[in-house]
This record gives structure tokens, C-alpha cells and sequence, in this order.
């Protein structure tokens, strides 16, 4: 598959690699030509278009993921070129004009990354309950915390509520996971889900915290 055969309205994934972490956005295409590549819609928060190139690592790539109508498959254009532009008005990411006509590669999906969060928050049960926790980890898959009593059981579902600062952005999350973990700590009862429902603002969110995290070391 060549990247001319992506077409408008489909769905494709923006992968953003940072040394040995990656983190995905899901986006769709508008519309692609020679002169600026594939267009595709950006991520927008608070009213903003993010540029993921703004203050990023140099270490920093792009690849372009989409599942190929004819065969099914997941393929990749990798080392993309990734810049915000404005067409007819509105702000898109461009995407690999350099390398129009690149073939895809075939695409296996990475294993999630998680990053560290260690803020306080609350959990929403589904009967109205609230309690405090403290969330260890995240990533796009799963959630870890701990919690001071033991309210939750394995198979419950959960709402776990936090706020965190990441690249400069301030992001309020709400994130519901299936509890499939629960062991007595020190310091409470430690839990892990698995996450049932995942948008761009927690896939923007794991993004900006990775790029922190390799900024600080």
C-alpha cells in the first residue's frame, strides 16, 4: 500500500517514538496530494492544535499506521515527517510529503508503555461510591492505584478520576477500567484494571507524560 491509496474518512493511528517508548493518537484522514503529503485532522486541546514537534526531544519520530482495505492487514509508513499546516483555513497535520509514494511496511502493535503518574484522585464505583486513591501508573491498556479500604473486588468495574500537569498542558482525567488485581500493601490495597474505553485526551495525556519523562532524565 502506497501512501496516495489512503483515503478521506479513514481512520489511521499517529505513533509518537521517543527512544524505546511509543504512544499512539488516533486520527483520521482528510484528504492527501503531492505537494503536502497525507493531511490528516490534528489533535486539538483547549481550543489549541497540539504540535507534538514544539519543545519535543530531538529524539523524537513519527510513523503513520493504518489497517490496508484490501488485505487486513496493519501497515506503516515509518520516519515520517509530522508539520502543522493550514489548508483552505483550517489547521491539519501534513504528513511525509518528502516521501510520497512510500510503501508501507507490514505493522505489528507495540506493547502499551506505561507511565508514572503518582498523583492523589478518586475512584467512582458503579453504585455511586467514591474513596480516595493514589494512582501509580498508566498507560492506554491499563491503571494501577491504591486505595486505603478495601471497597473494590476483581470484576468490578471502576471510574478512576485524576488531574496531572504534562508538557506544560493540564489534563483532568476520568478513566473507566476493569479490576482484574487486588493485593494487600503497607500502605492499602493496591489495584489493577484493564481499561474499557480510551480517547485521543488519555492517548495525548500518556504522549506528553513519556516526552517529560525522557526530557528529565
Amino acid at each position: 500500500m502506497i501512501i496516495e491509496q489512503l483515503r478521506a474518512g479513514q481512520e489511521v493511528t499517529l505513533e509518537v517514538l521517543i527512544g524505546g517508548s511509543s504512544f499512539e493518537l488516533k486520527t483520521e484522514v482528510v484528504g492527501t496530494n503531492a505537494e503536502t503529503g497525507a493531511l490528516v485532522k490534528p489533535y486539538v486541546y483547549n481550543g489549541q492544535v497540539v504540535d507534538f514537534t514544539n519543545g519535543s526531544p530531538q529524539s523524537m519520530t513519527f510513523s503513520l499506521h493504518c489497517i490496508d482495505p484490501h488485505t487486513g492487514g496493519r501497515v506503516v509508513w515509518k520516519n515520517v515527517a509530522v508539520n502543522v499546516i493550514k489548508f483552505r483555513g483550517v489547521d491539519y497535520y501534513a504528513i511525509d510529503a518528502k516521501a510520497f509514494g512510500k510503501i508501507a511496511a507490514s505493522s505489528e502493535r507495540r506493547d502499551d508503555v506505561r507511565v508514572h503518574v503518582k498523583k492523589p484522585g478518586s475512584a467512582l464505583m458503579e453504585d455511586g461510591r467514591r474513596f480516595s486513591i493514589s494512582v501509580l501508573d498508566i498507560s492506554d491498556s491499563g491503571v494501577s492505584f491504591i486505595g486505603n479500604a478495601n471497597r473494590v473486588t476483581i470484576g468490578d468495574i471502576v471510574e478512576v478520576n485524576f488531574a496531572d500537569n504534562a508538557h506544560n498542558s493540564d489534563f483532568s482525567l476520568a478513566v473507566k477500567a476493569r479490576i482484574n488485581r487486588a493485593e494487600a500493601e503497607k500502605n492499602g490495597i493496591l489495584y489493577a484494571g484493564k481499561i474499557l474505553e480510551k480517547d485521543n485526551k488519555l492517548l495525548a495525556y500518556l504522549c506528553f507524560k513519556g516526552i517529560d519523562e525522557k526530557l528529565d532524565r
